[in-house]
């Protein structure tokens, strides 16, 4: 099974990284790996909710990596699960104040099966790329 988890603190308070976090379309500020993100739900944003986004793939290719969010707890967690593109991993963002400094954890997991379980670990390594990314959003939120 791929997995791969980083966190960082940030200061600012939750709230503010939560919404952030829960804007989907923030994604290709913070994710040198997303190229077009666009929410697809009517609506506030929140469980059920869908973005459709075009990521970087393999030798230069452009592969879908549409998501739905699947859980979604005010400033403490954000889960979501992705719908489509070749690697479907769920993910989630976990959300912890402490005096003005918000420490999230970012989780992503994935079990392939048949031929894919022999790419578990390039799939890992980029799981691991992308939750590291999350650095991007200090920088952006700092800044």
């Amino acid at each position: 099974m791929a997995f791969a988890e980083f966190s960082v603190s940030i200061q600012k308070p939750v709230h503010e990284i939560f919404d952030f976090i829960l804007n989907g379309e923030n994604n290709k500020v913070w994710r040198p790996s997303v190229i077009a993100v666009k929410k697809e739900s009517k609506g506030d944003t929140g469980v059920g909710t869908k973005f459709s986004q075009t990521m970087k793939g393999p030798f230069g290719k452009s592969i879908s990596g549409d998501y739905e969010i699947t859980g979604c707890d005010a400033d403490k967690t954000i889960s979501f699960r992705v719908v489509s593109g070749p690697a479907r991993p769920t993910g989630n963002y976990a959300f912890e104040e402490d005096e003005g400094e918000t420490k999230i954890t970012f989780t992503l997991s994935y079990k392939p099966t048949g031929l894919a379980k022999l790419m578990d670990p390039m799939i890992t390594k980029q799981m691991q790329v992308e939750t590291a990314a999350l650095v991007n959003v200090k920088k952006h939120l700092e800044s």
